[in-house]
């Protein structure tokens, strides 16, 4: 009986002891299930509050932006989008390639009428950084060229294809080199609907937009995007004027 007592007693201390590390192991678990809960329950919350706060009047109160468009002109896209960017009466950035210039010389103009800043894309949509640098050089000069003797200004602005840049090209060339900070992914979407909602859940304050005044959806979300922002109280500048300020 001593001996079965002293077993018992022998026992008891480690039945204990696993019972208590199972209580610690399901408190874990436990808690992070909570953790993981509220983070999603954050992230949905965020979202939901990004969509109520870009709905909401005066949602982008003080803020500015500049819209910009690469690979242009198109004959009737870019057509279209400056008619719709002038009844709006916004400003934007167009970085155009020396391929697209030829027999689109009355859209450049009208670019400049309207006080859109003109950049260079390069002649070609290629990566300047997989070419020599003084090949870089020259297709710049010849797009600048062209440039200038529609509009009677070489362009100060670049926006290297694929936003593929170097130091090397930096000291190369003379040019304000200009990226982006919100990307609507038009090329790539192709959807209005989808292109105006990322857009407008995720800009910020004094961003750069990427754009492409190549497709039909693009000019259209584009032109939505200034509709709501607008709305909003957001104001549309060109990348000069962003720069400045």
């Amino acid at each position: 009986m001593n001996r079965s007592g002293d077993m018992f007693r022998e026992w008891r201390p480690h039945c204990s002891l696993f019972q208590k590390q199972l209580a610690i192991l399901a408190m874990v678990l436990f808690l992070d299930g909570a953790l993981f809960g509220s983070m999603l329950s954050i992230a949905r919350a965020t979202e939901e509050d990004r969509a109520v706060f870009a709905d909401s009047p005066m949602a982008y109160a003080g803020w500015t932006v500049a819209l910009t468009f690469d690979d242009g002109p198109h004959k009737t896209c870019t057509r279209a989008l400056l008619d719709g960017l002038r009844e709006r009466n916004v400003r934007a950035t167009f970085f155009l390639m020396g391929q697209s210039i030829e027999g689109n010389e009355e859209l450049i103009r009208q670019m400049k009428a309207d006080g859109h800043l003109i950049g260079s894309h390069g002649f070609s949509h290629t990566e300047l950084t997989k070419a020599k640098a003084e090949e870089v050089r020259q297709s710049l000069e010849k797009t600048a060229d062209l440039l200038e003797e529609i509009t009677g200004a070489e362009p100060e602005y670049l926006r290297p294809p694929y936003g593929e840049w170097n130091q090397t090209l930096e000291e190369a060339t003379d040019y304000i080199t200009v990226f982006w900070s919100a990307d609507s992914l038009d090329w790539k979407l192709q959807n209005t609907e989808q292109i105006v909602r990322r857009v407008e859940k995720t800009i910020e304050n004094g961003d750069i937009i990427l754009m492409h005044d190549v497709f039909p959806t693009s000019v259209e979300a584009a032109l939505r995007i200034v509709d709501d922002l607008q709305a909003g109280g957001c104001r549309f500048v060109t990348v000069e004027e962003l720069l400045i300020d």
